[in-house]
This record gives C-alpha cells, sequence and structure tokens, in this order.
C-alpha cells in the first residue's frame, strides 16, 4: 500500500466514519438494540448500538451544506498543506 493510499483511507474514514472492526462493532450494536428494544414493550429509552459498544469512541458526523464543501474538506484531508496559498513562495 502506498502512502497515498494510506492517506486516502485516513481521510475517507474521518469522513464516512470507521473501517474495518470498528464498523463489525457497529452491526453487532444494532443487532444488539434491536433485541433489546423488541424484548421492551413500550421501550421506555429505546436502546442505541453505541449503548452496546463500550469501547467505541464517540464520533461526530461531519454534514455540509453542498458538494463542492465536501470536495474541499477531502481534498484539505488528503493533502493538508499542498492545497496552501504558495504566495510566498517563489
Amino acid at each position: 500500500m502506498t502512502a497515498l493510499e494510506v492517506a486516502e483511507y485516513m481521510a475517507l474514514e474521518r469522513i464516512d466514519g470507521p473501517i474495518g472492526e470498528a464498523r463489525a462493532d457497529l452491526r453487532a450494536g444494532i443487532v444488539a438494540s434491536a433485541v433489546a428494544n423488541h424484548g421492551m414493550s413500550p421501550p421506555k429509552t429505546p436502546a442505541r448500538p453505541l449503548d452496546f459498544m463500550p469501547f467505541q469512541r464517540r464520533v461526530t458526523t461531519i454534514k455540509l451544506a453542498n458538494a463542492v464543501e465536501h470536495g474541499k474538506l477531502l481534498a484539505r484531508s488528503l493533502f493538508g498543506g499542498l492545497l496552501g496559498n504558495n504566495k510566498d513562495k517563489p
């Protein structure tokens, strides 16, 4: 895997959420919360998938106004300082 591919995966994970085992934990949490919510009638407070993922960090989602802003964020995440203003350089 090249450095560029690693950078792309890191940027994708920051935007879309976890890849790999963390995603598998989320799927298991979804099933566990569905079973728990089904067992309550009616549920006092519905269980959430994150309730069954004790080691999962809380991730905030990024919501952007449009596709252009999404592209800019992705470019900054992938290339960082390479896209900065180069007026100071000859």
